[in-house]
């Protein structure tokens, strides 16, 4: 007759772990369910290889799971952490059960086979079983500070101890939930002026690069000294133009009229060049 290895819920919530001997799968869930034992897993002996049976029925064989890499297992990058969402869900489903009535233990059990994220599912795995071996919640928490923050671990530690916890977890999923719709609002209000503002900063850079080099050569032919603040601005598009790649061409080039946007920026704005200005200025010379 087959053995089978189980893994089940006992009535006062702990998990217990034993072998039986049965016909077939379904007469020792029988056989387990006669005992007061709610299953969570059923590994039929086979050739010495134990073939995994999840209470649904679906088997899986051990070692072909084991031979998986954790690569594909887990998705690498963002997919390997928590998200916000899926904690939220967490506190609001853990705290809904806890006042149901049902067991610790037993709700983590639930609620790691409802999870559908399997980095989700594997984290509330390890906390299921570090609750089982007799860890209080909070300290199983502690051990996993990148998905459960050090606020969240004392609020639970307090509701353990007060013996309100689903009271505090249902504060803490309203307190989740209350953030991210002001996380939200927050982005929302910041995204008008943050366009505004990278339309400001490409005007200005446009402006010292296509219409300051102009004016220098204007500020070139009158002489004299430039005043501070102009000589910063002057410098700063000095900056800016060397900077420039050099497929956009030259500003100096725009001067001859070459089609390039300096050129086309003078003539709509009738800037004049500075030959104009050293004409105008002999001619006023010349009156005087």
């Amino acid at each position: 007759m087959p053995v089978f290895q189980y893994r089940a819920l006992q009535g006062d919530g702990t998990v217990a772990e034993g072998q039986i001997e049965a016909g077939g799968r379904q007469e020792a869930f029988r056989q387990m369910e006669g005992r007061g034992l709610k299953p969570i897993s059923l590994a039929e002996q086979r050739n010495g290889k134990p073939q995994k049976v999840e209470p649904n029925g679906k088997a899986q064989t051990t070692e072909k799971a084991a031979s998986t890499p954790a690569s594909i297992q887990l998705p690498l990058g963002r997919a390997n952490k928590i998200s916000g969402r899926m904690l939220e869900n967490f506190t609001r489903l853990l705290s809904s059960l806890l006042a149901a009535g049902v067991p610790l233990s037993r709700a983590l059990v639930i609620l790691t086979k409802e999870a559908s994220a399997p980095v989700a599912k594997t984290k509330w795995k390890e906390v299921h079983d570090l609750v089982v071996d007799g860890m209080s919640l909070a300290d199983a928490m502690a051990k996993s500070p990148e998905t459960f923050p050090r606020v969240y671990v004392a609020m639970v530690e307090a509701g353990e101890t007060g013996g309100f916890l689903d009271v505090v977890l249902g504060q803490i999923a309203d307190f989740q939930t209350r953030e991210k719709e002001m996380r939200s609002k927050v982005m929302t209000a910041m995204l008008y002026p943050a366009i505004l503002l990278g339309l400001a900063l490409c005007v200005l850079v446009f402006l010292l690069v296509f219409f300051i080099p102009r004016f220098q050569t204007i500020f070139a032919g009158f002489g004299g000294h430039l005043p501070l603040i102009t000589q910063v601005i002057v410098g700063i598009s000095h900056l800016l133009v060397r900077a420039r790649p050099p497929h956009l061409g030259r500003p100096d080039s725009a001067r001859a009229g070459g089609g390039t946007a300096g050129g086309a920026i003078r003539h709509v704005a009738f800037l004049p060049d500075a030959g104009h200005v050293a004409r105008r200025r002999r001619a006023l010379d010349q009156c005087a």
